[in-house]
């Protein structure tokens, strides 16, 4: 099953219209049927409405029935979506599980110069952060730390956080969420 696919099967399942799941969700009826359709991709925020309404995980969502329980996930691969926006610019976050079952969330964040991953949040669970490229404040809770190519950090997830490039080029990083966040 496809991405669009598997959004409009937890639809039909719960008995909703586009309508009702909009009413729900927050998304325009519009912008749902060109994700059933998949004729647009989903930000992150979206994908998350979409988990909280269905009640299940956001892996649930983005990966298809098909998929191994075993399966390498080689550079390039990985369901993308785009986090935030600024003209031109998306923070994007490339999600490295191909397993529903997973107990972790691993992902990689592209972060453009200059910009950050928008208002802190918080979710349940622990997290690591490792920087692939580049220069990165990480702020928690009230303190921030710079960190660079190689740094890593882990930290417990309730706390308030995220994340700004600080270097004039685009910066990456590597982190995992357990539990997996919806």
């Amino acid at each position: 099953m496809h991405f669009g696919e598997t959004i409009k099967c937890h639809r039909k399942e719960n008995g909703w219209t586009l309508k009702e799941l909009s009413e729900r969700c927050g998304l325009s009826v519009a912008q749902l049927s060109k994700l059933e359709n998949e004729k647009s991709s989903a930000s992150i925020d979206s994908l998350r409405k979409l988990a909280n309404v269905f009640r299940i995980p956001l892996s649930s969502i983005t990966l298809t029935e098909s998929e191994q329980k075993l399966s390498p996930v080689l550079d390039g691969e990985g369901f993308i979506v785009r986090w935030c926006r600024r003209g031109d610019d998306n923070v994007t976050v490339r999600y490295l599980t191909l397993n529903r079952e997973a107990r972790m969330q691993p992902m990689i964040v592209t972060i453009p110069a200059g910009m950050d991953t928008g208002a802190s949040k918080s979710h349940p669970g622990d997290e690591f952060f490792y920087v692939l490229d580049g220069r990165v404040r990480f702020f928690y809770g009230d303190e921030a730390f710079d960190v660079k190519r190689g740094d890593f950090i882990y930290y417990n997830g309730l706390f308030q956080h995220h994340w700004q490039n600080m270097s004039d080029s685009e910066a990456r990083i590597m982190t995992c969420n357990d539990p997996p966040v919806m």
